[in-house]
C-alpha cells in the first residue's frame, strides 16, 4: 500500500467518549488491583500476628524478616502487574474506542454531506475492517440507494 495515499490518524475521534470508556477500564482495574493488595497485606499481616502469638520475638527474628520481605517483592510484583494493565487498558482503550468512535464520526460526516448534496451525487459507505456497527453503514447504503432510485 502507498504510504503516500493514506489519510494521518487521529489518537482521539471523540475524546470525552474515548477517555471516558479508557477511565471506566481504569477505574474498575484499579479497584481491582486494590483489593488484592488489601487482601495480601491482610494476610502477611495475619502471618506476623502468628508469629507474636508463637512467642516469637519480633525484633530481628528470621522467620519476621522473611514475612517482611516476602510482602516487599508482593508489594513489586502488584505494582509491575498495575503498571502492564494500565498500559494494556490504555492501548486497548484507544484501540476499542476507535472501532466504536470511527463508525459513529463517519456516519456524522456523510449526514451533513447529505444536507448539501444532491441524492445523485451520494455514494455509499464502507467501515474500516473490525469496525463496530456495520449494520450503519449497510442502513446508511440502503438509504442512499433508495434515494437515487427515487431520482
Amino acid at each position: 500500500m502507498d504510504t503516500t495515499s493514506r489519510k494521518k490518524r487521529t489518537l482521539l475521534i471523540n475524546p470525552k467518549f474515548q477517555w471516558t470508556l479508557i477511565g471506566y477500564g481504569a477505574a474498575g482495574a484499579t479497584t481491582i488491583l486494590i483489593t488484592i493488595y488489601l487482601l495480601i497485606t491482610y494476610g502477611f499481616q495475619r502471618f506476623m500476628e502468628l508469629g507474636v502469638s508463637l512467642g516469637m520475638p519480633p525484633e530481628e527474628n528470621v522467620y519476621f524478616q522473611f514475612i517482611k520481605m516476602q510482602q516487599e517483592s508482593f508489594n513489586q510484583i502488584i505494582l509491575a502487574i498495575a503498571l502492564i494493565v494500565g498500559l494494556v487498558l490504555i492501548i486497548g482503550g484507544l484501540i476499542v474506542s476507535h472501532k466504536i468512535a470511527g463508525p459513529i464520526y463517519r456516519m456524522q460526516k456523510e449526514f451533513f454531506r447529505m444536507r448539501e448534496l444532491p441524492p445523485n451525487e451520494l455514494f455509499e459507505i464502507k467501515f474500516r475492517k473490525g469496525d463496530f456497527f456495520p449494520e450503519l453503514a449497510e442502513s446508511f447504503n440502503y438509504l442512499v440507494r433508495s434515494w437515487r432510485e427515487k431520482k
